[in-house]
């Protein structure tokens, strides 16, 4: 085995018992999150990342979480003996920007299999399409390719040349639907984060192309992280993020498009078109609110803290939180 190290998400190794937790958290992580090893940071530049080259944020943080870095053979150790009861429902492999990224993939996922039959996912910078083949021969099953921005221009600023960052809009887009054709339509995933300057017309006009290449858009709340480019942005207003995930909801499981809602010429989101009941309904069902992304992933507190405002919950919403999104959404409606 070539690869030595890891690292593994705070509350995936707690669950993996290679931390004691001094705190009990009331929401264990349902995805096994890891993170490819590399001495330094990532060759990326993101103006929110921990990760990116230029932060001047933790090394062992991506978002607001906290990554050890741990042997491999340990932590593959324990992924064998889990208890039933301890067992994770999926695995995704978080993957760094540097120049040997595809060749530790295609060591790592071969030695996750050997010791574990849990599905795997992977979140990678653009590769091209004979090397997502490969890894999906290897044992991936779905594949995340970050988008992150609304807009091209955007994206160039937070991501690409503006950035001085390796990434390109266009190559990253090409890379998402050559992945559906290796991976198949819904096993493809980005993710999009609701606060870096786009309009809710513009993220959603997205959501729509997404969806209609069969690309599953996940949901991000921006949480400014000291040390980054971006650490003295705003996060987004809390019921601006849930119009948003209302969106979402009503475009890819409620049959709605664009044109069902209605902007104002801010391309903020003025009316949703359904009525009291079916907003009730919709809060009722939990999902437009819950993580977003892979199966059984929750990403517990990624972006949010315990305290609150929870932008996406990793769990089902007590009856108090429904009423509350109700609260900030009913006015958004018809009577």
């Amino acid at each position: 085995m070539s690869i030595e190290k890891i690292r593994v998400s705070y509350g995936s190794a707690v669950k993996l018992g290679l931390i004691e937790s001094v705190k009990t958290s009331d929401v264990v992580p349902t995805t096994c999150y890891l993170m490819t090893y590399k001495k330094g940071k990532c060759t990326a530049n993101c103006g929110f990342c921990p990760q990116a080259r230029s932060s001047e944020s933790s090394m062992d943080r991506l978002s607001r979480i906290v990554w050890p870095t741990y042997d491999l053979r340990e932590v593959l150790t324990k992924l064998k003996y889990l208890r039933p009861a301890n067992r994770f429902e999926r695995i995704c492999i978080q993957t760094l920007n540097y120049p040997d990224n595809f060749k530790d993939l295609t060591k790592l996922i071969p030695n996750i299999k050997e010791n574990t039959s849990t599905p795997i996912s992977i979140a990678i910078p653009p590769m091209s399409k004979d090397e997502m083949l490969e890894l999906k021969y290897l044992g991936a099953e779905r594949v995340g390719i970050a988008l992150d921005a609304a807009t091209p221009e955007l994206f160039e600023t937070i991501k690409g040349k503006e950035a001085q960052g390796p990434y390109n809009w266009y190559t990253h887009y090409e890379a998402l639907t050559k992945a559906v054709e290796v991976f198949s339509e819904r096993f493809v995933s980005t993710h999009l984060i609701v606060g870096l300057g786009e309009t809710p017309k513009q993220l959603i006009q997205l959501i729509e192309s997404l969806n209609d290449l069969h690309i599953i858009p996940s949901l991000f709340a921006f949480m400014p992280i000291k040390g980054t480019q971006l650490e003295n942005a705003e996060r987004p207003y809390i019921v601006d993020y849930r119009k948003m995930q209302l969106a979402r909801y009503l475009l890819i499981h409620g049959g709605k498009s664009l044109k069902d809602l209605t902007f104002n010429q801010k391309g903020e989101i003025i009316n949703f078109n359904i009525n009291k009941q079916e907003l009730s309904n919709i809060i009722e069902e939990n999902i437009a609110f819950m993580t977003t992304g892979c199966p059984d992933c929750n990403r517990p507190y990624y972006t949010s803290r315990p305290s609150g405002p929870i932008y996406n919950y990793p769990r089902k919403l007590n009856e108090a939180e429904k009423k509350d999104i109700f609260d900030q959404l009913k006015k958004f409606v018809k009577f």
